[in-house]
């Protein structure tokens, strides 16, 4: 096999790999599943090309056979010696620039494995908290925070009846910690909490 076709082989093999994985993300997600489903349909698409190219080529080399055995009849009949004609050999040689080529997607290859390993770990969660307020009986409410955001967060809660506030807290939480109490619900009223948290309102009505 020529080195040439050795490269385009493999950088072929490269994008169809990327190409499958990105086309299997939009669709149906990375699953094991999906990947042995594309496996086992690249794989029936290879075979099928395989068969195709070599009946082709089964078929063409009966014609070049019935054509040579046609040349050597009539070579036959001018002469009773038939000279074998000289063979040319093609050496494994790689040039200079298909090396080169080589060397670059090797290095390529091998730095994206790096950084996508790399970048695995360096991508952490921003965090989340959560709030709530729940009928305990029919005159009281539990109410609570729970911090999931990393390192030590400062939380303004306010609680509302009507739209009056009743009750406001200023809370340090730690990731993992949670605060929680029961709170007196007027028969018939609505009561509102609000929790001020980075970037947004968590708002809850109970």
């Amino acid at each position: 096999m020529r080195p040439d076709r050795m490269m385009w082989g493999a950088g072929l093999v490269l994008a169809g790999t990327v190409f499958t994985g990105l086309l299997l993300n939009l669709v149906t997600g990375l699953t094991p599943l999906s990947w042995a489903v594309a496996l086992a349909v690249a794989v029936a698409a290879v075979v099928c090309a395989d068969l195709v190219i070599n009946r082709r080529r089964v078929i063409m080399g009966h014609g070049t056979a019935e054509a040579a055995a046609e040349h050597v009849s009539d070579a036959d009949a001018d002469s009773d010696e038939v000279k074998p004609a000289p063979v040319r050999r093609r050496g494994f040689r790689f040039s200079p620039v298909t090396a080169g080529f080589l060397t670059l997607a090797a290095v390529l290859a091998g730095g994206a494995v790096w950084l996508a390993n790399a970048s695995a770990g360096w991508q952490h969660s921003s965090g989340f908290a959560q709030l709530w307020l729940t009928p305990a009986t029919a005159t009281t409410s539990t109410l609570g925070v729970r911090d999931n955001f990393p390192g030590q967060q400062t939380f303004q809660l306010v609680l509302r009846d009507g739209g009056k506030p009743i009750g406001t807290w200023d809370l340090l939480l730690s990731k993992g910690q949670a605060w929680q109490r029961a709170v007196a619900r007027p028969a018939g009223r609505t009561l509102t909490a609000t929790l001020d948290v980075p970037n947004q309102t968590l708002t809850v009505t109970s």
